[in-house]
């Protein structure tokens, strides 16, 4: 069962598998302001990030895209997940000039489900993981929580219409209050929910790294 679960990560996402590793980031990581200092630096200065804004930016888009792979892992295969343990690895070709594009791994044991998948992902997904953690990149001056959030929203719209196929949950999600996420006011689904449109509300700064020919097809700019 793992091999099957394992192959189908691989064959279809940024699936890390023993490639050699540069250095490793886990979401728990970001929680400790020093690590998470030390990681923004690190694209500043060796990996095509301008400004530590688009830095944090950045980054907000690799943990929308490991939050998908949980959702798909937990929802497609019931594996266990533990959100904090979810682990970047930069490997040994990513150079300067990226935009950081790591690999991403977290154990794939599986085990029954205690909660549906609406409550895990509002309670331990986001207000006790992606909440937290976009509360310090928001302190990045030039990049705002909308952003940031938008750009993990991105993914969790992908994973469920385009992979998974489940609109019922996602639509269970944007029905769900921005207080079941950890937020008071900014729901992080609902907000940019624009039906068919693929155009986003609000601009990523991609366009910003160094050698980047222009800004992302869907942004708004």
């Amino acid at each position: 069962m793992k091999s099957a679960i394992l192959e189908d990560m691989v064959e279809n996402f940024s699936w890390h598998q023993d490639q050699l590793a540069l250095h490793t980031l886990t979401l728990s990581d970001l929680f400790h302001e020093p690590s998470l200092d030390q990681h923004l630096t690190r694209l500043t200065t060796e990996f095509g990030s301008p400004t530590r804004a688009h830095a944090a930016s950045m980054t907000a888009k690799r943990i929308g895209y490991i939050a998908a792979l949980m959702i798909y892992a937990r929802n497609k295969h019931a594996v266990l997940i533990h959100p904090k343990v979810c682990t970047f690895v930069t490997i040994a070709k990513e150079s300067t000039n990226t935009s950081w594009t790591p690999v991403y791994s977290f154990p794939l044991e599986t085990a029954e489900p205690r909660q549906s998948t609406v409550e895990w992902i509002t309670q331990e997904l986001y207000a006790q993981t992606v909440v937290p953690i976009v509360e310090l990149l928001a302190k990045e001056r030039g990049i705002s929580r909308v952003v940031l959030f938008e750009n993990i929203f991105i993914y969790i719209k992908w994973i469920f219409i385009s992979k998974l196929q489940d609109n019922i949950t996602f639509q269970q999600l944007i029905e769900s209050s921005a207080l079941e996420f950890g937020v008071k006011k900014l729901h992080p689904i609902a907000l940019y929910e624009s039906g068919r449109s693929t155009l986003r509300k609000t601009c990523c700064l991609y366009y910003q790294t160094h050698d980047a020919v222009k800004a992302c097809k869907t942004c708004p700019r």
